[in-house]
């Protein structure tokens, strides 16, 4: 089979894939490399476009124009129909989608070279920087989600930088911890709700008896917390209060070791047990502070 032909087919195979409705949540490690798609199969597009007929015999200027026209419209095009699939447009992705064009552009077209070493040197130097810049984020999650899945039941000791980003707010301090090296150093504020979210790297909670974690509380006097820790439903049905898991804990100064009963958890919800398999986020946090304060996070961790 000629290469022409392998390359139609594969861009036949990848195009349903901009419109099919993933299975995989937000926070999946399929889903950090979405991203990764978009570059590939638009870097392919755009070699593919530079060697048809009626485009080779043009100047490389010129088939830039063309492919990164063509690219523009294409893909802006994929984005504004993708509510119609239950999907969400997004135009970082049409951002990819170029950058995948410049990646063809600059390392795969051999007319590319006729715009003199300096300018091509250039142009891949720059292209190849903005590709680091664009996938450091999604692979360094790739890299720590499967990190979480080696360290379960542990589900955050704050040993690595890329552990923050389990959660929405929050920094790694590696001069105070309770367990191990280091801890989630997470500021409240004086607004209504202030806290920390994790967000991801879950896993199933079913057939364990505890959710364990450490708290610092740097005084001097107690200080009021509420863990919240919801599911797939809950979040489908709306996010109601009486949906989830809630509890206030009365925090003294210095490290709280807080151990909840995963059935007190799987109970919670009004008229419905907690999926355990299906924990999407867990929240600590407090309410209308006085004043800012802050707290440490350390060693969350699932007890047998």
């Amino acid at each position: 089979m000629r290469l022409s032909h392998i390359t139609i087919l594969l861009l036949a195979a990848g195009l349903p894939f901009f419109f099919i409705s993933s299975i995989h949540e937000a926070p999946s490690p399929v889903t950090q490399l979405n991203s990764l798609f978009h570059f590939l199969f638009f870097a392919l597009f755009s070699w593919s476009m530079a060697h048809l007929p009626a485009l080779s015999k043009h100047t490389f200027t010129q088939q830039a124009a063309l492919i990164l026209a063509t690219v523009t419209i294409l893909g802006g095009g994929i984005e504004l129909i993708q509510p119609y699939f239950n999907r969400t447009a997004s135009w970082r992705d049409l951002g990819v989608n170029l950058l995948g064009a410049c990646f063809a552009l600059s390392f795969l077209v051999p007319k590319g070279r006729n715009l003199g070493s300096y300018l091509y040197r250039t142009a891949q130097v720059t292209v190849l920087t903005l590709c680091l810049i664009q996938f450091y984020e999604p692979f360094t999650n790739f890299w720590d989600m499967n990190l979480a899945a080696r360290q379960f039941p542990v589900l955050s000791d704050f040993e690595t930088s890329f552990e923050a980003r389990r959660w929405s707010r929050g920094m790694i301090d590696s001069d105070f911890s309770r367990h191990g090296t280091a801890s989630l150093r997470v500021r409240l504020g004086t607004q209504l709700y202030s806290g920390t979210t994790m967000i991801r790297s879950f896993g199933d909670w079913q057939g364990y008896a505890a959710l364990a974690l450490s708290i610092h509380n740097p005084g001097p006097g107690p200080l009021q917390m509420t863990i919240s820790i919801r599911d797939r439903k809950h979040d489908i049905r709306g996010g109601a209060y009486h949906d989830r898991y809630n509890r206030e804990f009365k925090l003294a100064q210095g490290w709280n070791e807080l151990r909840i009963p995963l059935s007190d958890i799987e109970t919670a919800p009004a008229g419905r047990r907690l999926d355990l398999s299906q924990v999407t986020s867990m929240a600590v946090f407090a309410v209308k502070m006085p004043e800012p304060r802050v707290i440490h996070l350390d060693n969350v961790r699932l007890i047998p």
